[in-house]
């Protein structure tokens, strides 16, 4: 939903990609695990205005592939190698609030599952289809996810005693994120049967 946005944050971020244009992009790939890392530590040790500090860094998994196209250096290898990151970077940032307790196993397990299904029917739709069809629909991309933690985590942070039906403001969130995966699941299997089911 706000993949519409990215356009505007590139640009933002492109005299930085020009600084890092002689770097190989898949080390910035890799360069970009630190920051999901950090945040886990971060909100293990209850340090979280750093670890919202350290969150806002994640914008950067943008300049791989920036810097691979203004230096030429697109491959397939590379688009493979970023989206496999992201899987890994979502998984530490959503598995800190369990690990830190701020959030229960009950309600974490299932978001990081539909967390994952909503990445893998895009791109089980995208390869049945053979190419024709960018099935990137849905209510809850990985860009709303990201900033729907990092607001959590600023509402815990500034109001850690609040609660609603035995949850925290984190826990709310996570619920919140839960149910909009569920939905956007539902979007994304409606999509590919509507696209799909004629095809052989």
């Amino acid at each position: 939903m706000l993949t519409t946005i990215k356009p505007v944050a590139e640009k933002s971020l492109r005299p930085l990609a020009a600084i890092f244009k002689n770097v190989n992009p898949n080390v910035i790939s890799l360069f970009g695990l630190l920051f999901p890392v950090l945040f886990f530590i971060c909100v293990y040790h209850e340090l979280y205005v750093l670890a919202l500090v350290v969150f806002v860094f994640n914008g950067v998994d943008m300049l791989d592939g920036m810097v691979a196209r203004m230096s030429g250096k697109v491959t397939a290898f590379g688009g493979f190698l970023d989206s496999t990151i992201d899987r890994v970077a979502d998984f530490t940032v959503i598995a800190a609030f369990g690990f830190a307790g701020l959030v229960g196993w009950n309600i974490i397990l299932p978001l990081l599952m539909f967390t994952y299904l909503i990445s893998y029917i895009r791109s089980r739709t995208e390869l049945a289809a053979k190419g024709t069809l960018v099935a990137s629909v849905g209510f809850l991309e990985r860009t709303e996810r990201l900033i729907g933690v990092f607001i959590g985590l600023l509402l815990y942070a500034i109001f850690p005693d609040a609660q609603l039906g035995g949850q925290n403001i984190a826990g709310i969130t996570c619920i919140i994120l839960l149910l909009l995966s569920v939905f956007t699941v539902g979007q994304r299997v409606i999509f590919a049967y509507q696209k799909l089911h004629t095809l052989r």
